[in-house]
């Protein structure tokens, strides 16, 4: 099996005891990426949203660290490093595919209601979708998209 790219737009709820239910699609890329029942989510670098990735990836992330910063132990590597290690946190799903979101990541990516997927390649990002919605610079299909599965879901903006 090949390792995969996270792709697709999806919608779920986060339900009152914190749970969020990853979508089968991104849990079988993430298990043909790693082998392992568990993902990690970050705050986005430049997005008000949160990154989600399989746990091989913080080899990348690494890597990116020292191609970008080199020998350079200052202050830009080290808010890069934090950003990208101290605040991620590793989540394994239960029997139904369902992870819970810490005080901490709830915070960050405000989300309390709908959570919005999108697959990026190597990584998928996890939206408020009112955040998404609010972007001054959205790609007018991408948030066409959106508002659709909103709708669906009952809760159409």
């Amino acid at each position: 099996m090949g390792r995969g790219y996270f792709s697709g737009a999806y919608l779920n709820q986060v339900d009152a005891k914190h749970r969020l239910s990853v979508p089968s699609a991104l849990r079988d890329t993430i298990e043909a990426r790693s082998a392992a029942r568990q993902l990690v989510l970050a705050p986005a670098e430049h997005s008000p949203c949160l990154v989600g990735y399989d746990i091989t990836r913080f080899e990348a992330i690494q890597g990116q660290l020292d191609r970008r910063f080199a020998d350079d132990w200052g202050p830009g590597r080290e808010a890069f490093a934090r950003t990208m290690f101290a605040m991620a946190e590793t989540l394994a799903w239960d029997h139904n595919g369902r992870i819970i979101l810490t005080p901490i990541l709830r915070d960050l990516g405000e989300l309390s209601g709908p959570a919005l997927f999108l697959g990026a390649g190597d990584y998928f990002e996890l939206w408020a979708p009112s955040r998404l919605l609010g972007q001054p610079d959205g790609d007018p299909r991408l948030l066409r998209t959106v508002r659709a599965l909103l709708a669906a879901k009952g809760g159409g903006q």
